[in-house]
């Protein structure tokens, strides 16, 4: 199963949150209960340091929704630039890890105002 590619933007020292629809093959909701979730940027794949969102579900996990998220602070101390990103669902039973999602992550500079 290929993994969708969802390229995000950033704006420096502004709250980030971005909604992602987790979908079955018969492209209805996957119930996210019993999953948990990660999600890192980081300037390139072989790249050792990286930066993680807040990944949490939607209103409830039935809704098939993963949100991710970083605070004005967070931003305002990323590197204006290309990034790439992804996001990994952890089955809390099996254990078992699925990409999700992946994607470039442009980060836009902010002036002073």
């Amino acid at each position: 199963m290929a993994v969708p590619s969802v390229n995000i933007q950033i704006e420096q020292g502004t709250n980030f949150s971005s909604t992602f629809d987790v979908k079955k093959s018969d492209s209805s909701a996957l119930d996210l209960t019993g999953y948990s979730f990660s999600a890192k940027m980081r300037k390139h794949a072989g790249a050792a340091g990286s930066i993680g969102f807040a990944a949490t579900y939607g209103s409830t996990p039935t809704d098939g929704q993963v949100i991710l998220s970083l605070t004005h602070a967070q931003t305002g101390i990323i590197t204006a630039g290309r990034y790439e990103y992804d996001v990994l669902i952890s089955n809390n039973f099996s254990g078992a890890k699925t990409k999700i999602f992946t994607g470039q992550v442009l980060v836009n500079p902010t002036s002073s105002i």
